[in-house]
């Protein structure tokens, strides 16, 4: 495909800086939607609120039309519904046999552990309750996009922000269908998707707009976690355009290529494993770690940047579109973008606006830029941070001078005091007052002790602010805000991994075979039998994992463990008169204590 001319914004305007910092995105091989315009996606749809007849139908529907409906139906759940009518069986195995690029070399079970996989398979059968996304839809969206709303351009609409020392360029892009759970073995689908990228411009030393930090829409990762500093070498750049690595079906962004485990949040599990952590660690402080995934849900975000590549300089460019609080569609329309399933999970219904999250709430990314990314602690520019540190610094020193005023004052009045008690206790007749006065002279001073503690500190901290101010240290490393840095999973290819990974294809079904069978017929030949097939079962996925050391420690504590239970229920078996009399009496002393403490309380 050739490029497409890209006409220029004036220079100074919004649009002309939205451009000088596009964003470069790139997909992965096998990726089936690339960003689209909303006008001729929404031409496509019908609106619908409740009911089995729309409110709209599909094809009498425009941008003015869908904001006339956001108002007038505002109170009333509403949602589009881009595919009408899903791919049946026949055409959907045409569909697949068609010639296309396609994702190859995965290892999304070779990445975590059995639990995960039992968890997986659970959650995909939970899919048989919950709403979801019908089968066909994918292929249906995928022909419908390519067929008609494909141009060769990709839209962004961007939107310029101003607040706290920044100018905030957020780009949004539309996807018709995110298509991570059928296409890629992803958490899930639904239709539509929006995604954003922000890059946050400071005033340089010259006083002009220079970006200092980016950040990507992502999962699992929020506040600081979503950013990166300009010159940190994670973030790749063409120039002045930021480079993102966009998940295959999930269009979520990434700094680095590669496979990435995407853990899925359950709280109630989330409280069980961490549980479980805690007396492992406690039993067995000696074993190490699990590892990373070890208790991951299954799920792998392929972000490798090998496909389609969208962004200035590439066959497939940019069309920005300018929005605001005013752009009407925007504004208006707060349903679904999408499909609504009615999941319970929420993973399957399609998302709100840019603007809006599901519930109507307007986003934290939209209202509060700074703060989604965790800027708003940051100064924009270096002098400001001096200014606010020069401040502190001034304020410390009046904090000081009055506390050494308090200090002056009260160690006079301490001295008295003890000059009082001094002379107070000269005399029998007066000996009470003066332990009046010496209770509150250990009480002053321990309050004069904690005053001088506290200058003390505050002292220091001054001292600290005006070293730093007078010769700063070293400059502060690019990643030093991040509390948990996404990097890829690597899988190494040998023999082992190989194993593995056909390993991690059998074992869960195995595993949920044997239980059946167990539960089936819960013979004591085949409680034996199980417990020897989970001890065998646990050993080849420690050895397959490389964690040999960490099983076998396991594995003494659950022995030790059997062992103290079974002498414990065999001695209270063997001797129970004995226990007995023991509890009984235990018992009767602690009444006894009870009722003399009761009366001589009386």
């Amino acid at each position: 495909m050739t490029s497409t001319s890209v006409t220029r914004a004036p220079e100074g305007s919004d649009l002309a800086l939205l451009q000088a910092y596009e964003p470069v995105v790139r997909y992965t091989e096998g990726e089936l939607f690339l960003p689209i315009a909303v006008e001729p996606y929404v031409a496509q749809c019908s609106l619908w609120s409740t009911g089995d007849t729309p409110l709209v139908p599909a094809g009498e529907l425009t941008l003015d039309g869908l904001c006339e409906a956001g108002r007038r139906y505002r109170e009333r759940p509403l949602h589009l519904r881009f595919v009408q009518e899903p791919m049946r069986a026949r055409e959907l195995r045409r569909w697949h046999a068609e010639e296309r690029s396609r994702l190859r070399g995965t290892a999304r079970f070779a990445t975590v552990g059995v639990i995960a996989r039992l968890i997986d398979a659970l959650l995909r059968i939970s899919l048989l309750v919950r709403g979801k996304v019908p089968g066909g839809l994918v292929a249906a969206a995928e022909r419908t996009t390519r067929e008609h709303l494909d141009d060769g351009q990709c839209p962004y609409y961007g939107r310029v922000v101003r607040e706290g020392g920044y100018t905030v360029l957020q780009y949004w892009y539309f996807y018709a269908c995110n298509d991570w759970r059928t296409t890629f073995h992803g958490v899930n689908d639904h239709e539509a998707d929006w995604e954003m990228v922000s890059v946050y411009l400071a005033p340089g030393p010259d006083g002009s707009d220079r970006p200092a930090w980016v950040a990507f829409s992502s999962h699992d990762y929020a506040g600081d976690d979503l950013r990166r500093r300009w010159d940190d070498p994670d973030l790749q750049r063409e120039g002045d355009h930021p480079v993102v690595f966009a998940g295959a079906g999930s269009h979520s962004g990434a700094f680095i290529p590669g496979d990435y485990v995407v853990s899925v949040a359950i709280p109630a599990l989330r409280r069980v494993i961490d549980l479980l952590e805690r007396g492992r660690r406690r039993l067995a402080p000696w074993a190490p770690e699990p590892g990373t995934g070890g208790f991951g849900i299954p799920y792998v975000d392929y972000a490798r940047g090998d496909g389609h590549v969208v962004g200035p300089g590439h066959p497939r460019t940019w069309r920005p579109v300018l929005v605001d609080d005013d752009t009407g569609w925007v504004r208006d329309f707060r349903g679904l973008w999408g499909l609504d399933t009615r999941d319970s999970f929420g993973g399957e219904r399609a998302p709100a606006g840019p603007r809006y999250e599901r519930n109507g709430a307007v986003r934290s990314s939209w209202a509060d830029p700074l703060g989604w990314a965790g800027l708003q602690k940051v100064p924009p520019t270096e002098g400001e941070e001096r200014a606010m540190l020069a401040e502190r610094v001034k304020e410390l020193t009046e904090r000081l001078a009055e506390i050494d005023r308090d200090v002056e004052t009260e160690r006079g009045a301490l001295r008295g005091l003890h000059a009082q008690v001094r002379s107070l206790n000269a005399r029998q007749d007066t000996r009470a007052l003066g332990r009046e006065r010496a209770g509150e002279l250990e009480r002053r001073q321990r309050e004069l002790a904690a005053a001088t503690a506290d200058r003390a500190r505050l002292a220091e901290e001054r001292a600290a602010h005006r070293e730093f101010l007078g010769r700063p240290g070293p400059p502060t490393p690019p990643d030093a805000h991040l509390r948990h840095k996404p990097l890829p999973h690597v899988v190494a290819q040998d023999r082992r991994t190989r194993y593995l990974r056909v390993w991690a294809a059998i074992s869960a079904p195995l595993l949920i075979l044997a239980t059946g069978v167990v539960l089936t017929r819960p013979a004591p030949f085949l409680l034996l039998g199980f417990a020897g097939f989970l001890v065998l079962f646990v050993g080849v996925e420690a050895v397959l994992r490389r964690r040999v050391l960490a099983y076998l420690a396991g594995l003494t504590v659950l022995v030790l463990a059997a062992v103290v239970v079974v002498v414990v229920f065999f001695g209270l078996v063997q001797n129970a008169q004995w226990v007995l009399a023991g509890v009984l009496t235990l018992t009767a002393l602690m009444l006894l204590a009870g009722n003399l403490r009761e009366f001589r309380s009386r």
